[in-house]
């Protein structure tokens, strides 16, 4: 009996829920309604639930409700489940952009397998660029960046193809090495800075505008680029004696140049007296003569304040310096450090000094230190493009002017100058 009368309560239950269930229905779509009873939890399921993914057969076209069996009594009865539908959620291809579209990154080629972004690649240049941008016209930017790009591009091909062949040539033992040599060079940084990362960190990117990454490939590309210029290059470069001889020989003039005359003249119109005054003033009272010539209100070569040198061809007495009789003929009674004057030329009253005469030569012996250095850088780079032609016939990279051109195009749409209101049609 009490089996029985437990199972007609579950049926009046049922029953009462299924007439509620029904009565929901007749509700507008949209109302938010749970199902009341005053012993069951309810939860209410919003159309916004479902996953967008659920097809449109699928979704509920009214209110209806869904309800477990009947619960066992003295057992926490489970929740009425109400559904409600509702608008389908938006497709993504409604949305409209709020902006132009904007270049964030662009890869522009590869050296060695090592990509080139334009924005890593033109960062360093960006304020040069935009600075040159806002007083340069189009026609003259234009080739400035290009140039400014081209050369970039050239240093980064260069470091990365030794920098790749100095590493490849490394033995496993080298290599351990070179990367022990790195770490203490970053320890050192760090201890330098109190033992600090971050403040030695900060410290870097103020003063070189670097992070510690950058600063660690820095020092490696250096590292390794000097050990491969010394292996390959320093290696075939050999100055002997004959070399040395054979370029005082060449450059003889060079080292061995005529005597020469240095003459200072200062000439002011004569009409102008406060002008000679002043200069026969300061004369008198002990002004070297160089100062009054730039201070004076000379016509003659005013910024050098009168200055001229002379080739002496032959003897100095015989040496024509200036068009004017009167001033070869003051010259030549002068000896070095003497001045003369005033005298009048023309319309124009004069002084005239001989600063120095210049005789000295110099010897292979005092000149080889110096052009040893000279033909030394000389061969260098000579084997420097050889080695790098190499290089590059082995290397795989995207064709330069290919990566210049793009980068350009990049460039001009970022930095390049606008035309001004007045410019336009």
């Amino acid at each position: 009996m009490k089996n029985q009368a437990r199972r007609i309560d579950a049926r009046l239950q049922l029953t009462g829920t299924l007439a509620l269930s029904a009565g929901l229905a007749l509700l507008p779509a949209c109302a938010r309604v749970p199902i009341l009873s005053g012993s069951r939890s309810v939860r209410v399921i919003q159309p916004e639930d479902f996953v967008p993914d659920v097809p449109a057969e699928q979704r509920p076209t009214e209110s209806w409700a869904v309800d477990n069996p009947p619960p066992i009594p003295g057992e926490q009865p489970p929740p009425i489940v109400s559904v409600k539908p509702g608008p389908p959620p938006p497709q993504p291809s409604n949305a409209a952009p709020v902006e132009a579209p904007v270049l964030v990154e662009s890869k522009i080629g590869d050296v060695n397998g090592k990509p080139i972004y334009a924005s890593s690649f033109l960062e360093p240049l960006a304020d040069r660029l935009r600075a040159e941008a806002a007083q340069m016209p189009p026609n003259r930017w234009e080739p400035f960046a290009r140039d400014q790009i081209e050369r970039r591009l050239e240093e980064i091909i260069t470091d990365e193809l030794l920098r790749a062949e100095a590493l490849s040539r490394l033995t496993p033992d080298q290599k351990q090495g070179f990367r022990a040599f790195l770490d203490a060079l970053n320890k050192e940084r760090i201890s330098q800075a109190g033992g600090s990362r971050a403040l030695a960190g900060r410290r870097l990117s103020e003063k070189e505008g670097i992070s510690e990454d950058e600063f660690l490939r820095q020092r490696e590309k250096e590292a390794l680029i000097r050990n491969t210029l010394i292996r390959e290059i320093n290696s075939r470069v050999n100055i002997s004696w004959r070399d040395i001889r054979q370029r005082y020989q060449r450059d003889w003039n060079l080292y061995n140049p005529p005597p020469s005359a240095t003459l200072r003249l200062i000439r002011i119109p004569t009409a102008s007296t406060a002008d000679v005054e002043a200069v026969n003033d300061a004369l008198a009272s002990g002004t070297p003569f160089e100062e009054v010539a730039l201070a004076s209100a000379t016509n003659y070569k005013p910024e050098q304040g009168g200055l001229d040198q002379f080739p002496l061809e032959g003897a100095y007495e015989q040496t024509r310096f200036y068009g004017s009789a009167i001033l070869n003929e003051k010259a030549h009674a002068l000896k070095p450090g003497d001045w003369t004057g005033p005298f009048e030329i023309g319309s124009q009253t004069a002084w005239l000094k001989l600063e120095d005469i210049t005789t000295e030569s110099i010897s292979i012996y005092h000149a080889q230190l110096a052009i040893k250095d000279e033909l030394l850088r000389e061969r260098r780079n000579e084997e420097l493009k050889r080695f790098l032609d190499r290089l590059e016939r082995r290397a795989s990279f995207t064709s330069l002017p290919q990566m210049r051109d793009r980068l350009f195009e990049i460039a001009q749409a970022r930095y390049a100058p606008r035309p001004s209101a007045s410019q336009t049609p």
